[in-house]
């Protein structure tokens, strides 16, 4: 290396390919960071609760989250439906639909009316009232 010109070349080359390796690595780890943050989202779900209806049927009802967006798992007769929002009615109720059902909440989220594909619906409320 006898050439300046060249020792200062490889000197910058060397930076630079320092540099780059440093920003990739940072880059990764961001990525690995917000994968972690949007697993503890999709993990978010509140308690399980029973609702019954007039006729005595019982459901349970679980509401959670999905990425950025609420979803609800509704368990009918021993079978889990996984119901994705899809707007407000017009009362501005929330409503979850899958290609079985709608539910929509009411009173607050303790209670909610269920939809089946004939549009027959049932009014679910807590067990005790």
């Amino acid at each position: 290396m006898n050439n300046p010109k060249s020792f200062t070349s490889t000197i910058a080359l060397s930076t630079l390919l320092m540099f780059s390796v440093a920003c990739d690595k940072n880059s990764k780890n961001t990525t690995v960071a917000n994968d972690n943050i949007e697993n503890k989202e999709t993990s978010l779900e509140q308690e399980a609760k029973l609702l019954k209806n007039e006729k005595g049927e019982t459901i349970k009802v679980v509401y959670y989250a999905e990425g950025k967006e609420v979803a609800v798992k509704i368990t009918i007769d021993g079978t889990e439906h996984q119901l994705k929002a899809k707007g407000t009615n017009n009362k501005g109720e929330p409503i979850f639909t899958d290609d079985s059902f709608a539910w929509e909440i009411m009173e607050g989220g303790t209670s909610g009316r269920l939809t089946n594909k004939a549009g027959e619906f049932q009014v679910y409320k807590p067990e005790n009232e």
